[in-house]
């Protein structure tokens, strides 16, 4: 399962490659094959998360909380920002006692 992501689907960067599916998918509990069924969907069967929703008759922040948990998308709400090469970003810092 490759890690890196790059993908933008449905405003989501989305994780590349496959989603593998446990072997022992009967003996998990109910929720944990919801989730492994909303991953399934949108990993393996390139399902939008609008499908999903519908598909399941599932919650879309439901949907979207699974597939950040698994990290199968990157959370939009972290800003991933990296300083520009060759520009030093130091600041001062003052201390008042």
């Amino acid at each position: 399962m490759k890690q890196s992501i790059s993908q933008n689907r449905d405003g989501f960067q989305a994780r590349e490659g496959g989603f593998t599916l446990p072997a022992d998918t009967w003996n998990l509990d109910p929720q944990s094959k919801r989730a492994v069924t909303i991953c399934n969907l949108f990993v393996n069967n390139h399902y939008g998360i609008s499908d999903v929703v519908c598909l399941l008759n599932e919650n879309r922040s439901n949907v979207i909380r699974v597939l950040l948990k698994k990290g199968i998308i990157r959370d939009r709400r972290v800003l991933q920002i990296k300083p520009s090469q060759g520009i030093e970003r130091r600041t001062t810092v003052v201390v008042r006692k």
